[in-house]
């Protein structure tokens, strides 16, 4: 048993294009599941405000040479990938990000600032979870 996450993954061409990953989850109760312990490098918490990236314009893409979740915890947050596809993500969701998927990211849409809280794991490009 595992749960879906939608992702940032990369191609043969390794170019960025959207997925998932599955964590894989052990059932403790019927009603509840967790994962094996993984190995986290650190948590960060991002504010940012309804704009652009200072620089970075419309159309910049980036990387974050490391493996991690974000999870969206207030405002609106939309990642557009390689193959163009744009997906928003509202409070609460949360997306795996490959260390080398380029994406964009824009907080324009939103209202409100949009915070972030993100687990970093070890390694520059890939996480395997452990079973």
């Amino acid at each position: 048993m595992g749960i879906k996450i939608k992702g940032f993954l990369m191609d043969a061409n390794q170019r960025s294009y959207w997925g998932h990953v599955e964590v894989p989850l052990k059932d403790v109760t019927p009603l509840y599941a967790e994962s094996a312990k993984q190995d986290g490098a650190y948590w960060g918490i991002s504010l940012n405000q309804p704009a652009e990236p200072v620089g970075g314009g419309p159309e910049e893409m980036h990387l974050t040479n490391q493996p991690r979740f974000v999870w969206c915890m207030s405002g609106h947050l939309e990642n557009k990938l390689q193959d163009g596809e744009t997906r928003r993500s509202a409070m609460g969701e949360g997306v795996y990000v490959n260390g080398l998927a380029l994406h964009h990211s824009s907080f324009a849409t939103s209202r409100e600032p949009v915070l972030t809280l993100s687990l970093t794991f070890p390694g520059t490009v890939d996480y395997t979870f452990k079973s």
